[in-house]
C-alpha cells in the first residue's frame, strides 16, 4: 500500500525532460526575430508619423497667419467704406 501510494505520487509530479527540440527552438527564434522586427518597424511608424504631426503644425501656423492677415485687409475695408458713408451722410 505504501508502494502503491508512492507511485500515485510520482505520477501526479511534474517531469522535466532534458532534451532540446529542434522545432520549439527554431519557432522560439523565429517568434523572437518576428518581435524584434515589429519592435523597429514600429518605431520607425512613430518617427514617421512625429515629423507629419511637426509639418501639419506648420501649414496650420502659416494659415493662420494667412487668414489673419485676410481679416486684416477685409477690416481695413469695412473701416473705409463706413468711413466714406458717414462722410457722404454728413456734407
Amino acid at each position: 500500500m505504501i508502494k502503491s501510494s508512492k507511485d500515485e505520487i510520482e505520477q501526479n509530479q511534474w517531469h522535466m525532460k532534458k532534451e532540446l527540440n529542434l522545432a520549439h527552438f527554431i519557432t522560439t527564434v523565429m517568434l523572437l526575430v518576428s518581435g524584434i522586427l515589429y519592435l523597429g518597424d514600429l518605431d520607425k511608424r512613430i518617427n514617421s508619423n512625429a515629423q507629419d504631426i511637426l509639418h501639419l503644425k506648420q501649414i496650420r501656423n502659416e494659415d493662420q497667419k494667412r487668414i489673419e492677415k485676410r481679416l486684416d485687409s477685409i477690416d481695413k475695408k469695412l473701416d473705409t467704406l463706413l468711413s466714406n458713408r458717414l462722410a457722404y451722410k454728413n456734407s
